[in-house]
């Protein structure tokens, strides 16, 4: 993940106030620590954390490990938490974490667990292995299996015999999985856990000559580095450090160095991170947030309070309710009240379709930018501070996206989108079967949306795609972050593409085409045109269809489409939808594609 400056900042700053904390306890104990892994890399390098690292980490040998966990809860502020099984016996953690109250930063693994969330450093227990190498892999295989059966307690991350946490897959063996389930099974927790223990220490009364956290091989210590530790500058402050610090770290990391290559900078990209603050930028109050909002009750909260609690908060939300029926004002008017320093604007319309409910809301924006969100999606909350790092690196952008996620029935996919950051041509990808921008993965400059006519109303499918053409046209440019920040339902309700009604709209998809124009643009007007013309066809627009598949007949890049859509409208209009209905079930099955 990368991070925008500002949030990174302020991560650092939460990230060194735990750090003062922890050691001031320790201190206040006499419990020794030690600086390890990317923080002691940051401690000599940088005399600081590493610029684009997002945690802490410490060690101690299993016996000061333990003195921590008994004396740190009555000795930490108020404002911190101890995260260890024996006080939190819902963590999924088998160390232990101090987090800070108030703030959050979430895993995609751990999004929903009962546990605290906060910023946090970890603390991992040190135990000794043994010299004989057959031992030491026993043991590691042994500890692994225990730490498997030990989160799958509170969380299942692997595909084989039950459902992914959050939709969160890594990659297991199926005898593995069977094997964790039938201990799982038979096992509480706490007997999983002195398990577990009883494997990590099973070496510490021996006279091994190396300490490790045993499920990571390669982050082994000498004794004698940890029992003669050194003094190292890390930001404001002075740690204990493993003696002869470059020797550790070359053994760790090999060939260690100052500065690696952009994607090789590892963190824990977090899904959820805030402050318990509103935090805004100069960059992040050009933009204001549009939300159209028709009948749908079940889903505008989820969709609101993503973007409350962005980690940077945009300068104003408008939500535009396009005249719903059911209770979706009073969800907004609630959440206005319980948020009232949010900026949450209503704004309400007689029904007139969300091309006009979007325009409404970019004409009542007073930011530079405008990021579009449907009732039924919703953002991570690093989405605002994600278009605000693009706004750094590529001020000329007209428009911003991200990459997205599909969520099909509650199972969640990667949509396929463009590979790499930067400037992209939308027609060019969109031909190749990526999806560059939807709706609720754009912020869009305002200036150009409004010099291209905005959405065009009364038009109800493909409107977003006839307003990334029309700009296209003029020459706008678009960027694109391959961080997936966005959740895009498929099976919400209420979606405009699952329902057709004739239209009456003064633009049509015909009038973007121009002969003389760009032969990639001309090719995306005539797959988004046939792909309209598919639905027309299965509501029974058969006169529409039949005109757009005789307007766009020249097109090379959508042969197929084309054909499916002279195959549709061949048929009685009667068996249209169950053709259909068929082929996009065989479609979704195969490829996980279309939206």
């Amino acid at each position: 993940m990368k991070y925008n400056s500002d949030i990174l900042r302020r991560l650092h700053a939460e990230l060194m106030d735990v750090m003062r904390e922890v050691v001031r306890v320790c201190d206040i104990a006499g419990i020794p620590y030690f600086i390890q892994g990317g923080t002691a890399i940051g401690a000599h390098f940088f005399e600081d954390i590493v610029p684009w690292d997002d945690d802490i980490d410490l060690g101690m040998t299993r016996e000061n490990y333990e003195r921590f966990l008994r004396e740190a809860p009555s000795l930490l502020g108020k404002e911190y938490h101890l995260q260890e099984f024996t006080t939190e016996p819902d963590t999924p953690f088998y160390f232990a974490k101090v987090r800070k109250r108030g703030t959050r930063f979430v895993e995609s693994e751990w999004v929903g667990l009962p546990i605290e969330e906060g910023i946090y450093i970890d603390i991992f227990p040190y135990d000794r292995i043994p010299d004989n190498r057959r031992a030491e892999r026993r043991q590691r295989s042994r500890v692994r299996f225990w730490i498997n059966c030990f989160t799958a307690k509170s969380a299942w991350l692997w595909r084989w015999f039950g459902r992914a946490n959050n939709g969160v897959v890594m990659p297991k063996s199926i005898v593995s999985c069977a094997a964790i389930r039938i201990a799982t099974l038979f096992m509480s927790k706490q007997q999983i856990y002195n398990r577990l223990h009883r494997e990590l220490t099973r070496y510490n009364h021996t006279n091994a000559s190396r300490y490790n956290i045993v499920r990571m091989p390669k982050d082994m210590i000498a004794v004698a580095a940890i029992e003669n530790p050194e003094r190292r500058r890390f930001g404001d402050m002075e740690v204990w450090a493993p003696a002869d610090l470059e020797a550790y770290l070359r053994n760790h990391y090999g060939d260690i160095q100052k500065w690696l290559p952009e994607d090789k900078r590892l963190n824990h990209a977090p899904e959820v991170l805030h402050f318990g603050e509103r935090m805004t930028t100069e960059e992040s109050e050009r933009i204001s947030v549009v939300i159209p909002l028709y009948n749908k009750e079940a889903e505008i909260e989820r969709a609101l309070r993503s973007v409350v609690e962005q980690s940077l908060a945009p300068r104003e939300i408008i939500v535009v309710d396009d005249g719903s029926t059911d209770n979706s004002r009073l969800v907004v008017e609630r959440l206005v009240a319980e948020h009232p320093e949010a900026g949450i604007r209503l704004i309400t319309q007689p029904n007139s379709g969300v091309s006009a409910a979007r325009n409404h809301g970019i004409r009542e924006a007073t930011g530079d930018y405008v990021a579009l969100l449907d009732g039924d999606d919703m953002w991570l909350s690093g989405y605002i501070a994600e278009v605000c790092r693009l706004m750094e690196y590529y001020p000329d952008a007209d428009a911003y996206a991200t990459a997205f996620d599909i969520v099909n029935n509650d199972k969640r996919i990667a949509a396929p989108v463009p590979a790499k950051e930067g400037y992209i041509n939308p027609a060019e990808e969109a031909l190749q079967g990526r999806y560059p921008i939807i709706p609720s993965t754009a912020t869009l400059r305002r200036s150009t949306v409004e010099a291209a006519g905005g959405f065009p109303e009364g038009m109800k499918i493909g409107e977003d795609q006839w307003l990334w053409a029309s700009m296209m046209q003029r020459g706008a440019t678009f960027c694109f972050s391959p961080m997936s920040l966005v959740r895009y339902w498929r099976t919400a309700s209420n979606r405009s593409a699952s329902i057709y009604r004739q239209e009456h709209s003064a633009h049509t998809i015909e009038e973007l085409y121009d002969p003389t124009g760009d032969a990639t643009t001309n090719e995306y007007i005539a797959r988004m045109a046939i792909g309209k013309a598919i639905t027309q066809s299965v509501r029974g627009g058969t006169d529409d269809a039949r005109q757009a598949a005789e307007v766009f007949s020249f097109t090379r890049h959508s042969r197929r489409q084309l054909r499916r859509l002279k195959a549709l409208n061949a048929l009685p209009a009667a068996l249209r939808p169950m053709a259909d209905g068929l082929y996009r079930a065989v479609a979704w099955a195969i490829k996980r594609k279309g939206l």
